[in-house]
């Protein structure tokens, strides 16, 4: 990774690891979300619409949810990538819902991260620590997704002329 983006993760790490079980749900989804919008936007026409599909509160691809699987249906990201992204969604909106006194010991959240398949370091699955199991998804998830978008710069999407198109 490059100095600027070590640093940038090992400050969410710090952060990310440290917070409460809501929070590292919160958070954990937020930095995936924020991945997959950039992934998807290195493959759209650099333009004022593309940008108006991605944020804002009527942005059609601007939910997790849709992200996802768009990324998916692009084939930007595998199978196994997809299911851990709704997985990582389903637990954040676990939380997300849930007013008072969820953590990942509760039954539904404990059912949810036993699914997380991202490889663990040394293959353990932590003993199943749902939490480490979460929080290791969002990491390898993070990190696969990292560069892509760097990848796709040759290939970015352009406005082009086609052989039948509207003329002025």
């Amino acid at each position: 990774m490059r100095d600027e983006d070590v640093e940038y993760f090992s400050q969410f790490l710090g952060e990310f690891q440290g917070e409460t079980d809501r929070g590292a749900a919160l958070v954990g989804a937020a930095l995936v979300d924020e991945r997959l919008h950039r992934l998807l936007e290195s493959h759209f026409v650099a333009c004022k619409e593309s940008k108006e599909l991605l944020k804002g509160g009527n942005a059609p691809i601007g939910s997790l949810s849709a992200r996802i699987k768009m990324a998916y249906c692009l084939g930007l990201i595998t199978e196994l990538e997809f299911k851990e992204c709704e997985l990582i969604r389903r637990v954040r909106n676990e939380f997300a819902h849930q007013v008072h006194g969820l953590t990942f010991a509760d039954n539904k959240i404990n059912d949810l991260c036993k699914n997380l398949r991202a490889n663990t370091p040394d293959g353990a699955r932590f003993d199943g620590n749902t939490r480490q199991l979460f929080i290791n998804s969002v990491i390898l998830v993070s990190l696969a997704l990292w560069y892509r978008p760097e990848y796709n710069k040759p290939n970015r999407a352009k406005h082009r002329d086609w052989s039948y198109q509207l003329s002025p």
